[in-house]
């Protein structure tokens, strides 16, 4: 058939093979295609004189098209009059000399070249002469690169009843190099090998010194030069927070309880008669959570610039040398409390890091910077993973100007279909898993990156992109999103003491675990057993803690995997940990709940542990004072209610004739409130007296905690 040019184009034969969702099968003399060169003459017209040429007596035997830039070329020439020549554009003289090898084609020995040394013709061109000297060669074989198009990769996967795959690859070229190539055996390939340019055929001239005689008369002075300093490493400040925005980190916001108060952090509102209770709300409290809520504003902005981008994080705190911080009240303090936020939005751990500052000129409060990564550590995105190569075993014809898909895999290969969920990547669904085709990798080379077409019980349903697929390794490729596993997806964070390191008139510095948890909830609508794969990246930073068992990678990220029976629903749970420095009250709520759980590791600081456990009985036993004087408050204001109800009764009975019994009846019943609301006022009077000294003797011994310097201050629980 003739396309726009008037050239005739082979098609692609294929048998009828629809039956069963084949398609078209590659046959023995591996079947190939000629595409219309219209899209690729367009842009590489320009290219079409470019090549190499050769004598007409010589035959281009194989040619192998890289996927960085280059195609390999050898050729079988005819020697005439002891000589080979050839004629090579000036813009691939440099590729063509570093790479050409020639030898004899009978001995395979090596033979010498020579090449004019001056500029190119007026055609652009330069004829190379490859002189033979030993008689009796009659064919040299000629190899060498020059510049190509990248090959281009496609897929084609079948999905058989019995859930086996038969795959298929083809590689489309594109022969811009201005010749046709005819009946060549065409290859594709891809490495890591590197390729570049480099000049071999200007002529370089040494410069060499000229001695004489020791005798010197006159002696020049070194050459001067202008000077200029070392560039330094720059940063880019992203934030600067003064100490009085920043709100004290071992400041419990959620502990305004009656305790905040007996420290001097405000006054307790008390409810009158009848109303609920109200909790106190001090004016210190109420100034620190404003702190802390405009903090976070400003970090969650920053998260959100710094998420994508490069380079470390570095929190500077400023410390005036003359007035080192409290612990707890510190600006390295504030920085590690900046810090956990930060990686409470989503940036990893390991890009953070507190660093301490003198203060100079005014300083004060924490500066956020990002630094820049050096040259040499861009990151490495599309890069070759392994090598491959494939090649025709038939020689083809592809005329120039034209594309030709080769097929470069057809067979079997071990596999089924899964589904797989993704809520991370650009495209993903944090709702439903995607159908997916996953195989192993039958070659010992790698499959490039490229689309995935997918057929299926006789007709087409899905297309995926695959990355490079290292040999015999397994990929899972999503081609669709039938709704029929659905994910529910939930998760929390809490924070456990691992370790001890500073204690200071009741407030303890401490790095803990910060855990965050994953719950995903799957449920199968699918009337079939299935497997689901889940892709879940750990940052990093964070350590994965817990997990299924059954896991694989897929690139950065971890795959795991849940066999899910028809119709059911099952849950798997996903944690991992980073370490964080926090700094504790010991008198606040969250404090104790953390200390309590500290305790219970087997290899928790003893002598701390000893004084900290009575503490806590003193802390039970305050809670229980005062859970003691809510139940008798709650008692007389049972009274209180009940008077008020009597004494309107007794009022209303006045007057009412034959009304003395009921009167005296409901008098002895007001006597008997009354008397219980003056109990209750002694008792609860009594309970505060007892809770006030718990209370002191609490605050005392928290005062006078001390922490082990010869034990180890590392907690793991006996579970771990």
């Amino acid at each position: 058939m003739k396309h726009a040019h008037g050239k005739v184009v082979r098609r692609v034969e294929s048998r009828s093979g629809a039956r069963g969702g084949r398609f078209p099968r590659l046959s023995s003399i591996f079947t190939w295609a000629v595409i219309g060169a219209s899209g690729v003459g367009a842009g590489a017209c320009t290219s079409y004189t470019s090549h190499v040429e050769a004598p007409d007596s010589s035959s281009l035997g194989r040619v192998v098209v890289y996927r960085n830039g280059i195609a390999y070329y050898e050729r079988v020439a005819k020697v005439e009059e002891g000589r080979v020549t050839l004629t090579v554009p000036h813009d691939k003289v440099d590729d063509f000399l570093k790479s050409l090898t020639i030898e004899d084609a009978v001995t395979r020995k090596p033979l010498p070249v020579a090449y004019p040394t001056a500029g190119a013709n007026q055609d652009g061109k330069v004829d190379m002469s490859i002189q033979v000297s030993e008689p009796g060669v009659k064919e040299v074989i000629l190899t060498y690169i020059t510049e190509s198009p990248a090959w281009k990769p496609s897929y084609r996967v079948v999905v058989d009843d019995d859930d086996k795959v038969k795959l298929q690859g083809w590689a489309v070229v594109d022969n811009t190099s201005g010749e046709t190539w005819k009946k060549v055996k065409v290859g594709v390939g891809s490495s890591s090998a590197l390729s570049f340019r480099f000049d071999l055929r200007s002529v370089k001239t040494v410069w060499r010194e000229t001695l004489k005689t020791d005798e010197r008369f006159a002696v020049a002075p070194p050459t001067g030069g202008s000077t200029h300093r070392e560039t330094q490493p720059t940063t880019t400040v992203l934030a600067a927070i003064t100490e009085d925005l920043l709100p004290t980190p071992s400041f419990d916001l959620d502990d305004d309880t009656e305790e905040r108060v007996a420290r001097g952090d405000g006054p307790v509102a008390r409810p009158k008669a009848g109303a609920p209770a109200l909790k106190p709300q001090a004016p210190r409290v109420m100034a620190e959570k404003k702190k802390a809520d405009d903090a976070r504003r400003q970090v969650k902005d920053l998260a959100g610039k710094v998420a994508g981008s490069d380079g470390d994080i570095v929190l500077e705190a400023f410390e005036p040398a003359s007035r080192p911080g409290e612990v707890g009240e510190s600006n390295v303090d504030k920085a590690h409390w900046l810090r956990n936020e930060l990686i409470k939005e989503g940036v990893a751990p390991a890009r953070i890091k507190v660093e301490q500052r003198e203060a100079r000129d005014g300083q004060s409060g924490v500066r956020i910077v990002q630094a820049q990564l050096p040259a040499t550590q861009a990151p490495d995105e599309g890069e070759p993973v392994g090598e491959s190569h494939f090649q025709s075993p038939v020689p083809v014809t592809v005329e120039k100007g034209t594309s030709a898909m080769i097929a470069v895999l057809d067979g079997g290969a071990e596999g089924e279909v899964v589904y797989l969920y993704d809520s991370e990547s650009e495209r993903g669904n944090a709702r439903f898993a995607f159908k997916s085709v996953r195989f192993v990798n039958p070659t010992a080379y790698t499959l490039e990156s490229g689309p995935m077409t997918v057929y299926g019980e006789g007709r087409f349903i899905g297309e995926g992109l695959t990355e490079p697929i290292p040999p015999h390794a397994v990929a899972v490729i999503p081609f669709a999103l039938d709704r029929q596993v659905v994910v529910e997806r939930e998760g929390d964070e809490r924070d456990r003491i691992s370790r001890l390191m500073t204690l200071q008139r009741g407030v303890l510095r401490t790095e803990v675990q910060h855990e965050r948890t994953t719950r995903l909830k799957v449920t199968s609508v699918l009337r079939a057993d299935t497997k689901v794969f889940f892709r879940h990246s750990v940052r990093k930073g964070w350590t994965l803690v817990k997990s299924p068992e059954v896991h694989e990678r897929m690139g950065e990220a971890h795959l795991f995997q849940l066999d899910l029976k028809a119709g059911e629903t099952k849950t798997i749970e996903i944690v991992e940990a980073t370490p964080l420095q926090r700094t504790l009250d010991l008198r606040s709520p969250d404090a104790i709940d953390l200390v309590r759980v500290y305790l219970e590791a087997k290899d928790a600081d003893q002598r701390f542990a000893e004084q900290m456990k009575k503490l806590l009985a003193i802390h039970t036993e305050m809670a229980d004072f005062r859970q003691a004087i809510e139940l008798e408050q709650t008692k007389m204001e049972e009274f209180r209610v009940r008077m008020a109800e009597l004494q309107e009764q007794i009022l209303t009975l006045k007057g009412v004739p034959n009304s003395g019994q009921l009167m005296a009846h409901l008098q002895a019943k007001l006597r008997e409130m009354s008397n219980g609301v003056q109990k209750g006022t002694i008792a609860v009077v009594n309970l505060e007296q007892k809770l006030m000294l718990a209370r002191i003797r609490f605050q005392d011994g928290i005062a006078e905690l001390r922490l082990d310097d010869k034990a180890p201050r590392t907690a793991t629980t006996g579970g771990e």
